[in-house]
C-alpha cells in the first residue's frame, strides 16, 4: 500500500487533516512530504503503526496527543497527556499582553509553557516567570523551552501564588482550569485531557476566584489577564471588581483587569 492509498482509505474514517498528521508522524516527515511522495510504498510496520493511531483517534484520543505536538502562535510545542492541548483561542492572550509593553510577566498554571514561552520569545526584553502545580507539566514546559531555545526567568512548582514572587510584576496571566464537568456541550475528546488542567468547582470558577483572592491579599498591583468561557465572564468581572480589579476589556475568551 502506498501513501496515497492509505490516506484515501483513512480519510473516510477520520478528519482529512488528522489522517495526514498521523501518517506524517509515523513517517517522521511533514505533511508536504506526503504530497510529494504519495506513491511511496509503506512498510508493514508503518501501516500497523499508523492504523493503531487511527484506532485511537476513533476512540476519541486527541490527535495532538497521538502525534505528540501542537502548534501555538506559529511555534511547535511538545504535548503529552500531562498537559492541556494549546488552543487557538488562547493565542489572544499573547496579542493582548504584547500591547501592554510589560517588564515582568507571571504565567500562573503554565502547563505546556506555551503562553510563557511564546511571550518570552515575542518580548525578549521582558522577564517571564512560569508556575504550575504539576511537576509533570513543568517537565513538559522545560522541554519546550529548551526545544525553542527560550530562557524563561523562572519555572517553578506552585499552587497558584504560593511560591510566586509578585515583586515588580506588572502582568499576571492565567489560563486556569475553568471547565464545569456538567456542561452538556463538552466534546468527548476533552475527557482525554488531564482533569487537573480542566475542571474546577463552582461552575468552573473556583480557581479563578482563588487566584483573585490571593492577588488581592498580597496587594498585587498590575494587569491581570484571564481566560474563561464566555458564559463565565460576567461573574468573573463582578467578583474581580469586588476585590479591587477594574475591568478593562474582553476579547473573545480573554478578559483584562487592572488593579
Amino acid at each position: 500500500m502506498n501513501v496515497r492509498s492509505w490516506l484515501k482509505n483513512n480519510k473516510t474514517l477520520v478528519d482529512s487533516l488528522d489522517a495526514e498528521l498521523i501518517l506524517a508522524h509515523v513517517l517522521g516527515k511533514d505533511r508536504v512530504f506526503l504530497v510529494s511522495h504519495d506513491e511511496d510504498e509503506l512498510t508493514d510496520a508503518q501501516i500497523a503503526a499508523a492504523d493503531e493511531l487511527i484506532r485511537k483517534r476513533l476512540a476519541g484520543y486527541p490527535v495532538a496527543y497521538l502525534v505528540g505536538h501542537k502548534e501555538f502562535y506559529g511555534r511547535d510545542f511538545v504535548i503529552n497527556e500531562n498537559v492541556l492541548i494549546p488552543r487557538p483561542e488562547t493565542e489572544g492572550i499573547i496579542d493582548l499582553v504584547k500591547d501592554l509593553n510589560p517588564r515582568k510577566i507571571l504565567d500562573i498554571g503554565t502547563g505546556s509553557g506555551c503562553i510563557a514561552i511564546t511571550l518570552k520569545a515575542e518580548l525578549p526584553e521582558a522577564r517571564v516567570c512560569a508556575y504550575d502545580i504539576s511537576e509533570a507539566a513543568l517537565e513538559v514546559a522545560a522541554q519546550n523551552a529548551a526545544n525553542l531555545d527560550v530562557d524563561l526567568d523562572a519555572l517553578v512548582i506552585s499552587d497558584l501564588t504560593s511560591n510566586v514572587d509578585l515583586s515588580d510584576a506588572d502582568v499576571v496571566v492565567a489560563n486556569l482550569p475553568y471547565v464545569n464537568p456538567d456542561w452538556d456541550f463538552l466534546s468527548p475528546e476533552i475527557k482525554k485531557e488531564p482533569d487537573l488542567a480542566l475542571y474546577a468547582d463552582d461552575n468552573g470558577l473556583a480557581l479563578i476566584k482563588k487566584l483573585i483572592d490571593e492577588l488581592a491579599a498580597k496587594k498585587y498591583h498590575g494587569y491581570l489577564v484571564l481566560e474563561s468561557d464566555a458564559s463565565q465572564q460576567k461573574d468573573i468581572i463582578k467578583y474581580a471588581g469586588e476585590h479591587g480589579f477594574k475591568y478593562q476589556k474582553t476579547t473573545e475568551l480573554i478578559t483584562l483587569f487592572l488593579s
